[in-house]
């Protein structure tokens, strides 16, 4: 016997099947927008205060019918202002679902739009997050628990990301130096390039999206829900260094404290889990997590960078007292402390030497009998103040740690949402305060979209698919 009965829609099928639908069919969506979404309900009143003091009582439009009109855009990834208005000029439709009444803004208007008014774009997304992250404990509290951090760039289209730039630089520098390899050419330029675009000094040369370009930098915050909980600019997170890796070590370990002091100043420290990935490997960011921002769980794999000199776990030959103290095994005798030290970008640590070596003649020499390393000065070790990176409240070989770090593919999915569905990877201006904007706007129409998938679950308890599909034919 088949079971015909309706599949009951689930909360996160029906976010998906939204999502979908703002891909292939938005026209469909728009109907449900209209139905179960007041937008004036997420609109901070400083919003109105300021767009209404800025065009006075003569002004063309509502402030809502600006902001639906770029919900449009990112529904239908318009790339172009230009190609915005255009649509918005051919469609009735789409005329009447933002109130615009006959009349579309200009070009300019919304050029200026997203410039003049950033800083309260931001608490538009500010306040969109909010309610959705209630929404997400409601849904979900083991996933709304659990808070994702990466770094990400956008690339505009600069006079440097041009790859002829580039190529033009190594022609030139191979030809007036013929008896250098690819390697050293390769370096000098690297030395030689503009550090920031001469279009806009804040587009900056860095590692980003896994090459060096110009960029804007941002911090990116969500739950592992996938929801956008916190975009912060990192627009003059630059590094000297040359070296990929270490370069967005140390620039992520710069945006990360920052970004989370920024999250939680509109949103309560209710996160049990972090996720990141090794890039922020450091014994000063696991306490930090865990003392100030109250995280039990820290899921970060270990950096062999961050692990030179060091082991995440006890040597075979050596265990650690309850005082902290390092304790040679094989001759049961504690090593020596040589105080303590900080390198470049590196945690501050304790170093200790083996406890056989001595100094003669300015050096130090060891005189184990059975050493467990090939240096004549003897074995070193190293402790932390804290050592919660080895056990981050949770064990590290465990299935569960494993489990929770496959949930970091969730913020590279938003991210690559944000950017290339909705557009914001793909505009045309230069300028880092609009740029800034049209990311918020796509992370506010994601967010948004979560809202509907709610509210359209609690208005219609027994929605299925099947249904589903009917009321969208109807209401568009």
């Amino acid at each position: 016997m088949f079971n015909n009965k309706p599949k009951q829609l689930s909360f996160l099928d029906l976010f998906s099947h939204l999502k979908a639908s703002a891909l292939y069919k938005p026209e469909s969506l728009l109907g449900l927008f209209n139905k179960f979404i007041d937008l004036s309900n997420y609109i901070p009143s400083s919003f109105y205060n300021a767009y209404y003091k800025h065009f006075g009582k003569h002004r063309c439009f509502s402030l809502e019918s600006m902001l639906l009109c770029f919900f449009v855009q990112k529904l239908l990834k318009l790339n172009t202002l230009t190609q915005l208005r255009a649509v918005l000029l051919n469609s009735y439709e789409l005329r009447s679902f933002c109130n615009l009444n006959g009349n579309v803004p200009s070009i300019s208007t919304f050029s200026r739009f997203r410039k003049i008014f950033n800083s309260e774009i931001h608490k538009l997304f500010q306040n969109i997050s909010i309610h959705a992250h209630n929404i997400s404990l409601q849904q979900s509290p083991e996933l709304a628990s659990i808070l994702i951090f990466d770094t990400t760039g956008i690339v505009p289209k600069v006079r440097e990301n041009n790859p002829k730039f580039i190529q033009s630089l190594l022609k030139n520098t191979s030809k007036a130096n013929p008896e250098l390899s690819s390697d050293k050419i390769y370096s000098i330029v690297y030395s030689s390039l503009p550090k920031t675009a001469n279009a806009n000094s804040n587009i900056r040369l860095m590692f980003v999206n896994g090459h060096f370009c110009w960029a804007l930098k941002f911090a990116v915050i969500i739950s592992a829900l996938g929801i956008p909980l916190a975009l912060v600019p990192l627009f003059n997170s630059d590094s000297t260094s040359s070296d990929p890796i270490e370069h967005k070590s140390i620039c992520d370990s710069k945006a990360l404290i920052p970004s989370l002091k920024t999250l939680f100043s509109y949103i309560p420290k209710n996160f049990s889990t972090f996720i990141a990935d090794s890039a922020l490997d450091s014994h000063n960011i696991y306490s930090t997590l865990k003392s100030t921002f109250n995280f039990s769980k820290i899921v970060i794999p270990l950096n062999t960078r961050a692990s030179k000199n060091t082991t995440p776990t006890s040597s075979p030959n050596i265990v650690i007292s309850e005082d902290g103290v390092p304790i040679c095994k094989k001759f049961n005798q504690p090593f020596k402390p040589e105080g303590k030290c900080q390198g470049k970008n590196r945690s501050v640590r304790f170093k200790w030497t083996c406890p056989m070596s001595s100094y003669k003649d300015g050096k130090r020499t060891c005189s184990c009998p059975h050493p467990c390393t090939t240096s004549k000065s003897g074995r070193m070790f190293y402790t932390y103040p804290d050592d919660f990176r080895s056990f981050p409240g949770i064990n590290r070989n465990s299935q569960e740690f494993l489990d929770l770090y496959n949930k970091r593919v969730i913020v590279e999915q938003t991210i690559y949402h944000l950017k290339s569905y909705m557009g914001s990877d793909t505009i045309q201006t230069l300028d880092h305060i609009s740029i800034f904007s049209d990311f918020l706007l796509s992370a506010i129409t994601f967010s948004l979209l979560f809202i509907l998938a709610h509210n359209i679950k609690l208005y219609c308890s027994k929605l299925t698919i099947k249904k589903l599909n009917k009321l969208k034919k109807l209401i568009a």
